[in-house]
């Protein structure tokens, strides 16, 4: 059929509109290797800038507190795909806090009950942190990952996708309450021995819990005694998800890390802090997730309880934190397997967040911080690096930046590909190469 000059003009305007579209919304994916590139100089630079922590003063002090952030008003519950708001309390949400001092330093440990460390939280929470005697590099962050939270604290597309609408009266309110936990915890700040176990896992049908050493499996248990007797735990854990607690869709609640807090306070007659390590957030793993159940989680109470009983403790001085910006190459959020979107929107649907690396050495213990959920399967790399072997290695996630999952970069271009590719290494096809570099160098600094 032949077209009309009236049709023949609208169908090249058409063509047009979809070519310009295609060339201002996406590009190619770049594959270049991220050794040649600006930004893997600049964030090398950042390492070479790192000072030398000076030598303590004394041995290692430490305080803890928690404040309730249960909002008196109603929110949407994040990771519920309805965009519902909560309609009853199941359990109290909290943001923990442990600083510690050793004349020299002056550093914290915080966690909040929540899907992750909102970043808008985590930029108001730095512009705060003078006010109240604290660096920023000196902030360790990390959340519980409760999938049955409060949302309402992102203002970016996908950040309103995942969490629900936004309310700004949220950030102000969290942040609030994470300054009060650090300050409640500076006050009754003392000299503290330290300890340090894991707990290992198999999964066999059901989860069973053993002390042999398998990348992956553990559970980290740092534990500090006050000469008073009282006690704290810090804890993560690798490649375990926690089971909602509560059977209705739109409780808020802690979910399954909340209750294995609880009972872990009340049986070891201690404070409790729990941070989210690596896990798996394949499609496959998030259709079907293998979580604890409440039934496992008694379990693994009674295995840790003699554990942390039992351990050895000892005075320390030892205490180093840092903070390294990332500097970023352009976003590579990727639609197909060689296709991204343009850096312009990435930023637009994403936010624009820093991304760093945050570190902490506590003794013999470094944590090691990062902006998004490291998938557990980089474990067995990144613990034989040489600084693995010397130290307790703990990885922990969402650190208050948000740039999706960290995977083996092998699994970059599979197909059908195992996680949503829009959600993968967003440095680019050499992120985790990228990543696992920049983690030794972290760590090797701390000395």
């Amino acid at each position: 059929m032949k077209l009309s000059t009236n049709q023949r003009t609208i169908a090249f305007v058409v063509a047009l509109i979809v070519i310009n579209t295609l060339a201002i919304c996406f590009t190619l994916v770049d594959k270049n290797s991220y050794k040649s590139t600006k930004f893997y100089r600049y964030t090398r630079q950042r390492f070479a800038w790192i000072v030398t922590t000076p030598p303590p003063a004394y041995a290692i002090k430490a305080g803890w507190a928690k404040v309730n952030i249960t909002p008196s008003f109603k929110t949407p519950i994040a990771n519920n795909e309805a965009s519902q708001s909560w309609t009853t309390v199941h359990d109290s949400i909290y943001t923990r806090a442990v600083v510690f001092n050793n004349g020299t330093t002056l550093a914290a440990m915080v966690t909040i009950d929540l899907l992750m460390m909102p970043p808008m939280v985590a930029q108001t929470l730095q512009q705060r942190l003078p006010k109240v005697g604290m660096d920023w590099k000196n902030i360790y962050l990390g959340a519980t990952h409760s999938r049955h939270s409060l949302g309402g604290w992102a203002d970016d597309y996908m950040g309103k996708k995942m969490a629900g609408e936004y309310d700004e009266r949220l950030v102000s309110q969290l942040t609030d309450a994470i300054i009060k936990a650090i300050v409640e915890a500076k006050k009754n700040m003392a000299a503290v021995q330290i300890g340090y176990s894991q707990l290992n896992f198999e999964e066999a049908g059901t989860k069973t819990f053993t002390e042999n050493s398998t990348p992956g499996k553990k559970i980290h248990f740092l534990k500090l005694r006050k000469l008073t007797g009282e006690s704290a735990i810090i804890y993560s854990s690798e490649s375990l998800q926690f089971s909602s607690s509560s059977s209705i869709s739109t409780a808020l609640s802690r979910d399954g890390a909340g209750i294995l807090t609880d009972k872990l306070e009340q049986r070891t007659e201690s404070f409790a802090l729990f941070m989210a390590g690596p896990m798996d957030q394949s499609k496959a793993n998030l259709n079907s997730p293998n979580d604890l159940k409440e039934g496992s989680i008694d379990s693994l109470v009674l295995r840790i309880t003699p554990v942390l009983a039992n351990l050895p403790l000892h005075t320390d001085s030892t205490l180093v934190a840092q903070t390294v910006l990332l500097v970023q190459n352009d976003p590579q959020v990727r639609i197909t397997k060689n296709w991204r979107l343009k850096p312009w929107l990435a930023r637009a649907l994403y936010g624009d967040y820093p991304a760093e690396l945050k570190a902490l050495r506590i003794g013999k213990t470094v944590f090691v911080g990062t902006p998004g959920i490291v998938s557990d399967k980089l474990l067995p790399d990144l613990l034989s690096i040489p600084v693995a072997k010397r130290n307790n290695l703990v990885l922990t996630s969402f650190n208050g930046g948000n740039i999706g999952q960290i995977v083996p970069d092998t699994l970059y271009y599979e197909n059908p590909n195992p996680y949503d590719i829009h959600e993968i290494n967003r440095f680019g096809p050499h992120t985790e190469a990228f990543f696992g570099e920049m983690v030794q160098s972290l760590v090797s600094s701390l000395k």
